[in-house]
């Protein structure tokens, strides 16, 4: 009788989740990033360095490695794909405030360990590899001289109305920041390059001596539902190359010079768009430097899936 009354009862408040979540449209996300490694990223790179804002972007990949860190937490605190899509201020001041020692070369495949789905009102997930359907795209494309593979990776999230929508982070590759800043500058001539205007593009300085992670792509994805489905890229690639910049001699403070020298730079590279996609088809978003192949494919509704959860347990 106990048994019966509690699955009566689960049955009850899965059929109140689903009635909250009845309107949710879920689709699964496939995307791929390469570089074109042999394009020069001086015709492309502006010439001051504009960040993508990540801090309120959901991110699939940190709580990833969060548990494969050596012998360190990379300072989440238990943060999932759930907490950085509900609450990501809280989630990025954890990061802020704990010593972090993350990973120097994210890998370009992000999968989860086992097969796994959305839920009814829930956060973006991300599935596993033998969730992918990329893979014999990918490996044409690799075969192609000059390209090198940067990101590979699938997800479910429900696709909401572009003020409601979170974006997904997107990053991988090398960590820079042990020789350039976030800016592009080397670390030793931060101090030096007087005439480089700074900005904060974080709109904050911080507030303790850890370099921020300076990866080799980096950025968010958003794709929103206004009748029709729509993709906005926000992602920069970085490249090392050469810049020229002055530097302002004064040996007799009476007499100033300005001289131009050349100095290592990181270059970031933007890849913004904004494009109206269909549903099923695959996508490709060109650019000099890089490439993206994205699918947004239809899937069985989470709230299908636990409507024969729930029929079952009751029968």
């Amino acid at each position: 009788m106990l048994r019966q009354t509690l699955l009566v009862l689960l049955g009850f408040l899965s059929f109140t989740e689903l009635a909250y979540a009845q309107d949710e449209r879920w689709f699964e996300v496939e995307v791929y990033l390469f570089e074109r490694s042999n394009a020069d990223p001086q015709e492309q790179a502006p010439q001051q360095v504009r960040l993508t804002k990540t801090n309120k972007a959901v991110d699939l990949i940190s709580p990833l490695f969060s548990t494969n860190i050596t012998g360190a937490s990379i300072g989440l605190e238990g943060c999932s794909s759930r907490d950085w899509a509900t609450n990501a201020d809280e989630c990025n001041q954890q990061l802020k405030s704990t010593q972090v020692n993350h990973l120097s070369q994210i890998p370009s495949s992000i999968f989860a360990p086992e097969p796994q789905y959305g839920v009814p009102g829930g956060p973006a997930v991300l599935l596993s590899d033998s969730q992918n359907q990329f893979q014999e795209i990918i490996n044409k494309l690799s075969r192609e001289r000059g390209n090198k593979s940067l990101l590979h990776m699938t997800w479910q999230q429900s696709m909401l109305p572009r003020h409601k929508a979170k974006a997904v982070r997107l990053f991988s590759g090398q960590d820079y920041a042990s020789r350039y800043e976030l800016s592009g500058q080397t670390v030793q001539t931060h101090q030096t390059e007087s005439l480089i205007p700074q900005f904060d593009f974080f709109g904050e300085t911080p507030s303790d001596d850890t370099p921020k992670p300076v990866w080799k792509l980096d950025g968010t994805l958003n794709i929103y539902l206004n009748h029709y489905l729509y993709v906005e890229t926000a992602l920069n690639l970085r490249k090392e190359g050469i810049k020229t910049v002055g530097i302002m001699m004064d040996n007799t403070h009476l007499n100033e010079t300005l001289e131009s020298v050349t100095t290592p730079f990181l270059f970031a590279i933007p890849m913004t768009q904004n494009r109206r996609v269909r549903s099923d088809e695959i996508h490709y978003f060109d650019h000099p430097n890089m490439g993206m192949i994205l699918q947004i494919r239809k899937m069985e509704q989470p709230i299908d899936r636990v409507s024969e959860a729930v029929s079952i347990d009751v029968n």
